[in-house]
This record gives C-alpha cells, structure tokens and sequence, in this order.
C-alpha cells in the first residue's frame, strides 16, 4: 500500500482553517508542502498571503509568531494587531509561547546520534552539543537528558549566535512494531530544530531523508507504506494573552495520524484528553 502522491508543493487551501482566536491573535492550521512566508514580490503563492486574503486583511497586518518548515503542517501562530504583534514577540523572547509537536519516528535507527543527511557525518558534525530533554511527566522517554550533535552553530534570523543552545523536550506517547509516536515540545524553535534534534537522539522522523528518516513504513505483514511529507505536525501552541494562558490544542489533521492509524498505533492518541496529557509529559506545569 502506497500513501497517495501529493506532490511537492501542494495548492494552497482558499480559505486557511482558522481554528482559535483572541484579541488581536489567531492561530491557523498550515498544510505540508505549504511555504508559510516569503517576500511578496518574490513569492506570492504563501500561507500568509492566503490567511490575509482570506480574512480581507493587507499581507502586512499579519504577522507569524511561530513558523513551520514547508514539509511540516500544523499549528500556527499569527497577530493581525500592531499593540499584539509587540506583546507576542516580547513573550516569544522570554520563552512563553510554549508548542507540542507529535512525530512519527523510527525507534533505534541511527545509533545513539542518528544519521544526518544536511553534513552527511552521521550526525557527529556539531562541535558542541544541545539538550534533549525528557518529559516532564510520567511517560518521558527513560534515561537522563542527551547531549546530541548538531550540523552547525544556531544562529538567531539576524544571523547572530545564540546564547544558548535550544532545547527540545521529547516524551514516548506509543509504540508499535518499531514506529514510536513521540512528543516534543520547544519554545523558540530554530531551524529544522526538532528534526535535527531527535535524529540525533537515535529517533529520525518518518519522511525526513534530510536527517536521516526512513522513506517508508514496512508493516510485519509487508505491507508498505511510502511517506509523502515528513511525519511532524504541530498540534499545542500556548498564547500569553492578556495575563492569561490560552491553550489551542488539535488532533493532527495530516500525514502524522493517517501514518500512525496505518503502523496500528491506537488512534485514541489523538483526543483531547490524549493531547492533554502529552502536553503534560513534556511541559508538566513547570516553565520550560
């Protein structure tokens, strides 16, 4: 069995899902293959430029507060006010806009740092290390936080180094004949952070070649399933609003819950009362 070929830049939906919203923020669903932002005069086949047609606003009058690589779909966070986008990038800063991810990754590949496709050095190409971190709850991936490599200095969107190297907080949700589905969970994410990260770790995501992820699933009955995005989708963003904490949380809409249906994963993973506690199992209640 093959997944169906969606191409590799798949249209633009008419109207973006918006599927929260707040004084002056919203938060949208991005498909894969989707590039979230760009340059109007460069390119004008982006997400943002779908989300502010389709809510009669100017391109400029939103803005993106979390952004998502193209093979990757989920949530997204955006402002459409001017007094909303200074608070959201002042609490992105101080690391208050927390997100949850869930990724479909092949357990054991890789070695203990995975393989990595961008420097083709199996993952050891990072001079120094970052943090992986086990969840903050019961069902965090066992074992004390990891030193894994990356392929070169982070650097801020300036170009400027970085303090200190991000974090990413993973945590084992369910497994099945080899494919695990995992939550990860990060602030400020650089980069392909979460990819590099949990290749890294020994954990490379389905459908991410760059990183070492495997192209396909072989089920014990030899069935095959062919990824046709990456398995990771952004399903929890937390938005500081108005001295309050709005969770927006969604079961996956894409390639990571029909890959995790077809593998025999339990598809009870994906409610609201699962959402919550993956939340919980790499966030606590702690502050990251």
């Amino acid at each position: 069995m093959n997944a169906p070929d969606v191409g590799r830049h798949p249209p633009l939906p008419s109207e973006p899902l918006a599927l929260a919203r707040g004084r002056g923020w919203l938060v949208a669903w991005k498909p894969a293959g989707a590039l979230i932002d760009a340059d109007p005069s460069l390119e004008s086949d982006t997400f943002r430029a779908a989300l502010a047609a389709a809510l009669g606003l100017p391109f400029a009058a939103c803005h993106p507060h979390t952004r998502l690589d193209r093979p990757v779909a989920g949530l997204t966070l955006w402002s459409v006010e001017r007094e909303t986008r200074r608070k959201l990038v002042d609490a992105t800063r101080r690391g208050e806009v927390r997100k949850l991810y869930l990724a479909l990754v092949k357990c054991g590949e890789g070695g203990e740092r995975g393989e990595c496709g961008e420097c083709g050095k199996g993952g050891k190409c990072g001079e120094r290390g970052d943090t992986v971190k086990n969840g903050a709850g019961e069902g965090g991936v066992s074992g004390a936080p990891r030193q894994v490599a990356h392929a070169g200095p982070w650097r801020t969107r300036a170009g400027r180094p970085l303090q200190r190297a991000p974090v990413t907080r993973i945590a084992e949700l369910a497994s099945s004949g080899g494919t695990a589905l995992v939550a990860a969970g990060i602030t400020a994410g650089k980069w392909h952070q979460i990819r590099m990260h949990l290749a890294g770790a020994g954990m490379p995501i389905l459908g991410d070649r760059l990183h070492g992820g495997t192209p396909r699933l072989v089920r014990a009955d030899g069935a095959v399933l062919a990824a046709p995005v990456i398995a990771l989708e952004c399903v929890g963003v937390e938005v500081p609003d108005d001295g309050r904490k709005t969770l927006v949380l969604e079961p996956p809409r894409g390639f990571v819950r029909d890959g995790a249906t077809w593998a025999g994963l339990d598809e009870g993973e994906f409610n609201r009362a699962a959402l919550e506690r993956a939340w919980q199992a790499v966030w606590g209640d702690g502050r990251p």
